[in-house]
């Protein structure tokens, strides 16, 4: 699985703990279920503006 690299700073800082997988991807954003502490959360990585797919 792929990850962005744009969570590695939530992990570097501990506010994520785990990346469990991607749930979804859309034109705008990516968005990944994450482990924080005993809590399971979505982290929603958006692309850069160059990279999306509409206009």
């Amino acid at each position: 699985m792929k990850i962005s690299k744009r969570l590695a700073p939530l992990l570097e800082e501990g506010l994520i703990d785990e990346v469990i997988g991607q749930l979804m991807s859309g034109k705008e954003a990516t968005v990944y279920v994450v482990r924080s502490g005993e809590s399971t959360r979505c982290a929603k990585v958006y692309k850069d503006a160059k990279q999306r797919s509409f206009r």
